[in-house]
C-alpha cells in the first residue's frame, strides 16, 4: 500500500509516497481502509524534525483519519462490522492506505458528515465536547471564556458552545482573529498581546458573572473559576 513518507526533516517538498506493508489487525483492532486524513500541528512540527511520534509508533503521518471497517482482528467484539463507516484517532500512521485502530479509538460517524469532514472530529472536537460538557458542566446561559479561540480545539469549542446556547468569549493575537472568532459564534474577543483579558471579560459580562466563567490553559484546557492573568500564555 501507499503511504505519506518523508526521509529527512524539512518542508513539503520532503513529502513523497511510499510503498509500505499492508498492516493486519491484531487482538482486538480493526483495519481502517482510510478515506480521509488531516494534517495537524503535530505532524507539521514532526515533519520539520521538531516532534518525535508516541514511543512504538509509526513515523508515518497521521493522527485522525475517517474511511471503512476492512478487517476485524481476533476477538474484536462488538458492532463493528466489514463495510461500516468510522473515524478514529491515532497516535501515527493516519496517511496510509490502511491503518489498524484498536477498537476503543474508532467512532461512528454522525449522520450527515462527509468522510472528509469526519476526519477532523477526533482530538480537537471529541477534546472540546469532554471539557465543555464532562469538565466544565456547560449549560444554557452560562459564560465561557476559551483561550486560543482560533486554534482546532478553540473553534470547536466556540461552535459546541453555541450549540448549548451558552455564551463564548474568546482570547486570540490579532483583530483578524478575533472577527474570526465571532463568525463561529463568540459573543466577543480580547487581543491577549494587548489587553489584560481577565479585566476585559469581566466587563464584557458586568463584573458579576465570575462562577460562568471557565478559563483555559495554553492548550485549550477548561478549568473552573474565573479568568486571571496568569493564563495569559493561552
Amino acid at each position: 500500500m501507499s503511504a505519506t513518507h518523508f526521509d529527512k526533516p524539512g518542508g513539503p517538498e520532503n513529502l513523497y509516497l511510499k510503498e509500505v506493508d499492508k498492516p493486519s489487525p491484531g487482538e482486538g483492532e480493526v483495519l481502517l481502509k482510510v478515506a480521509a486524513s488531516t494534517l495537524n500541528w503535530a505532524d507539521l512540527l514532526q515533519k520539520q524534525g521538531q516532534y518525535a511520534p508516541p514511543p512504538g509508533a509509526s513515523s508515518i503521518l497521521g493522527l485522525k483519519a475517517s474511511g471503512h471497517v476492512a478487517e476485524l482482528g481476533p476477538r474484536c467484539q462488538g458492532h463493528w462490522k466489514p463495510g461500516d463507516s468510522a473515524m478514529a484517532l491515532l497516535p501515527s500512521e493516519g496517511q496510509p492506505q490502511y491503518v489498524t485502530v484498536p477498537k476503543g479509538l474508532l467512532m461512528p460517524i454522525p449522520t450527515g458528515l462527509s468522510l472528509p469532514q469526519a476526519a477532523a472530529i477526533p482530538e480537537a472536537w471529541t477534546i472540546a465536547f469532554q471539557l465543555l460538557h464532562c469538565v466544565g458542566g456547560v449549560q444554557e446561559g452560562k459564560t465561557v471564556l476559551i483561550h486560543a479561540g482560533t486554534g482546532g480545539v478553540g473553534t470547536a469549542a466556540i461552535q459546541l458552545t453555541r450549540l448549548l446556547k451558552a455564551i463564548s468569549l474568546v482570547t486570540t493575537s490579532s483583530k483578524e482573529n478575533i472577527q474570526m472568532a465571532q463568525k463561529l459564534g463568540a459573543a466577543t474577543g480580547f487581543d491577549y498581546k494587548k489587553e489584560d483579558f481577565s479585566e476585559e471579560a469581566l466587563k464584557a459580562t458586568q463584573a458579576n458573572a465570575g462562577e460562568g466563567f471557565h478559563g483555559t490553559s495554553s492548550a485549550s484546557l477548561l478549568h473552573g473559576g474565573p479568568p486571571t492573568s496568569a493564563a495569559r500564555s493561552g
